[in-house]
């Protein structure tokens, strides 16, 4: 006779050795025992965490050494699971943690693979990318290696049977688990030229967690990239800190626009485009739906800088590449003039350094730069919802010309020369003029 059983009676009996045997190798914290049979211990990880790309600490320029990695976790469970918290460890699960996201903070650092949706919970067979950031103080702080510990629960509460196969003490209602062990990479951080000249130059989505950029996750080429991981797009004010005068809706207007793009160091040209028109002010296309994935970059040119590192520079001015392919550039070399093509809602120069030339289906990496004067820092506010967003022109009562609010400019604790330092988000820095 062939007993049928029900789908509830079979997921109940899956569980059941699962967990049996889970709690058949763990004592009630949850810490291997082998039983005495000298083989590795089973643990049960309904989450699988992983790092996406090993993280290269770099300096900022506020002296600190910054790491920006992603944490990969992956429901591998029949439960939607909640994320409580993620700790980062010095060294193995033993070491000492030094950076923890928890609480509210989880939604804001987590999101869905693929998507910009904030999330704390993962269902089952989802996966999900939580966005870390954090600093040492000097660089004999680095570890070498990071660990992470993830405690999970499941949403109202872990059901009883799960805590009485576990063998959990009463009252826990979390599991806590660690994995997904990295060694923190030695790669030389690449030491650049100013990719602009003069002064006025604000570094906009930029280090060390823009959303615009570091959590841009794409799947090219076969692979999960964050090839914007360090990328800044550089806008230029004037000496009264405004963006524009004149007609914002003519690109003319903005003192970025028509500005020299440097060559950041001696390098092959590589890949050069240069058939896209400038978009029109404020309008951001991939808002709108007007743009495609070979649009995106507008007219941009990437260079091979030799050991693995490419530069990328997008949205260029139409006809203003000087360069074709082939071409070998020299520190300083005029490559083109900052414009408006691609995805791009005002004239600006986007840059960052991957380790490919494909400019999405890449690793971003950290690099600095070797000689900046840091004037100040803005603020989102300042900058964008009142500096480029409030766009409703005025008429100054002076010279009669419509003008652009002007931003703030905060000070910071160590202004002036900063040579071997990324500058960080919303930093305001003069580069050197003329040939550098």
């Amino acid at each position: 006779m062939r007993m049928k059983l029900s789908k509830l009676t079979i997921f109940i009996m899956i569980l059941i050795v699962s967990f049996l045997s889970y709690a058949g190798c763990h004592n009630s914290n949850g810490s291997g025992d082998s039983g005495g049979s000298g083989g590795e211990a089973n643990r049960f990880t309904p989450i699988v965490m992983s790092v996406l790309a090993p993280p290269i600490p770099v300096k900022g320029s506020d002296g600190l050494y910054h790491f920006v990695y992603e944490l990969v976790l992956t429901n591998s469970n029949t439960f939607n699971w909640e994320v409580l918290s993620v700790e980062v460890l010095d060294g193995d699960e033993n070491g000492n943690v030094i950076h923890t996201i928890s609480g509210e903070e989880i939604t804001d650092r987590m999101q869905q693979v693929g998507t910009r949706i904030p999330v704390n919970t993962l269902e089952p067979a989802q996966s999900g990318l939580v966005f870390i950031a954090f600093d040492v103080d000097g660089k004999e702080n680095i570890p070498d290696m990071l660990t992470h510990r993830l405690t999970i629960t499941v949403p109202g509460g872990l059901p009883e049977f799960i805590v009485s196969f576990l063998e959990l003490p009463l009252g826990q209602d979390s599991i806590a688990t660690t994995g997904a062990a990295v060694g923190v990479s030695d790669q030389e951080v690449i030491d650049l030229g100013p990719p602009l000249e003069g002064p006025g130059w604000v570094a906009l989505n930029g280090c060390c967690d823009s959303i615009v950029h570091v959590r841009t996750d794409l799947a090219i080429n076969g692979k999960i990239h964050i090839a914007q991981r360090f990328a800044i797009d550089w806008m230029k004010v004037n000496d009264e800190n405004r963006l524009y005068i004149g007609d914002p809706q003519e690109l003319t207007s903005w003192f970025g626009y028509d500005e020299n793009v440097l060559a950041v160091a001696e390098g092959l040209v590589v890949r050069v485009v240069d058939k896209f028109p400038n978009q029109t002010p404020f309008v951001l296309p991939a808002e709108v739906g007007s743009i495609t994935l070979e649009e995106i970059d507008g007219n941009h040119v990437v260079l091979a800088l030799g050991n693995g590192q490419y530069a990328y520079y997008a949205h260029l001015k139409p006809g203003s590449i000087q360069v074709k392919e082939g071409d070998f550039v020299t520190r300083g070399q005029v490559l083109a003039h900052l414009g408006n093509t691609g995805n791009s809602g005002a004239p600006h120069m986007h840059f960052h350094i991957m380790e490919t030339s494909s400019s999405l289906g890449s690793n971003g990496l950290p690099y600095t730069y070797d000689g900046y004067d840091l004037v100040g820092r803005t603020t989102e506010e300042s900058f964008f919802d009142s500096g480029l967003e409030d766009n409703t022109p005025f008429v100054d009562e002076e010279t009669g010309l419509i003008i652009g609010n002007q931003i703030d400019v905060l000070p910071v604790p160590n202004p002036g020369t900063h040579t071997g330092e990324l500058p960080l988000s919303l930093s305001v820095v003069d580069f050197p003029a003329g040939l550098n």
